[in-house]
């Protein structure tokens, strides 16, 4: 590509994670990288892209980039230090501990009630934030698939997998369709011991919007999961976006007899 430091008006942009015309770009380029903080693509104390290497990959004016970073300054997320770039925010979060009885399964039950497209299965390498999820050297070969989730013909949850590429290249492409966690189950025979799971609240950039079929800034439930092998080994790692509008997560609470804590029956529903 080539490299434009445009200071002036706004031109076409160049990046596929922009598609709204209605919305002002900098508040698209605010919210993908804000999802990318928000998932852990960057870390706090990370810095960002300069100015230029933003408006190289997204081919988008200064003007446009600085006001995205400025709105994110605002927000908490990051902190321009004058000389020596933008970086990530630590922020201070809540975290609860749900005790959730059932098997896997009942979490991704609701599969039973939908369907799936595969969007797309590839190798990459992984980032230093894939690595560190999954225990791997950055640069190790993963299978990524990306899938949509319908129900009826709404597109209501996008999902991205990740798994270390000498268990992915033993699954069938078939396999990537159904229950992944089931075909490393059964035909791998890799019993799987826990899985670690994360909820928040997201809001969709671009390419979640386009794929979702909602609009840039829709609020998102995203959901992700790390799953841990009966040796104690990450083996997959999930990243789900949900649509809000069509999607809850219900959870049933109850209380063994003489006991002061609550259990919890998970039940997703669209």
């Amino acid at each position: 590509m080539a490299r434009n430091h445009s200071t002036g008006a706004e031109r076409q942009p160049r990046s596929k994670e922009f598609f709204s015309s209605e919305v002002p770009l900098y508040y698209q380029l605010a919210a993908v990288l804000r999802e990318q903080i928000l998932s852990g693509r960057f870390a706090a104390g990370d810095r960002i892209p300069t100015e230029a290497e933003l408006v190289e990959h997204y081919g988008v004016s200064r003007i446009t980039v600085r006001q995205a970073l400025s709105s994110l300054e605002q927000e908490g997320f990051v902190q321009r230090q004058v000389g020596r770039g933008t970086f990530v925010r630590e922020r201070r979060t809540f975290s609860g501990e749900l005790k959730v009885e059932g098997s896997l399964d009942d979490l991704i039950s609701i599969g039973q009630f939908t369907s799936v497209k595969l969007v797309d299965l590839r190798t990459v390498k992984a980032s230093g934030a894939d690595a560190e999820v999954l225990g791997v050297e950055p640069g190790t070969p993963l299978t990524r698939c990306s899938r949509l989730r319908y129900w009826h013909k709404d597109p209501y949850c996008h999902i991205v997998v990740d798994l270390p590429a000498d268990v992915g290249r033993r699954l069938a492409r078939s396999d990537f369709k159904g229950s992944i966690l089931g075909a490393i189950e059964n035909k791998l025979g890799i019993g799987i011991r826990d899985a670690q799971q994360t909820v928040r609240a997201s809001l969709a950039d671009a390419t979640l919007a386009r794929m979702l079929e909602t609009r840039i800034g829709a609020p998102l439930l995203a959901i992700d999961r790390v799953v841990v092998t009966d040796e104690g080994t990450p083996i997959e790692h999930v990243r789900t976006h949900y649509r809000s509008d069509i999607y809850s997560f219900a959870v049933h609470l109850h209380r063994d007899q003489g006991r002061h804590v609550w259990n919890a029956k998970t039940k997703p529903r669209a």
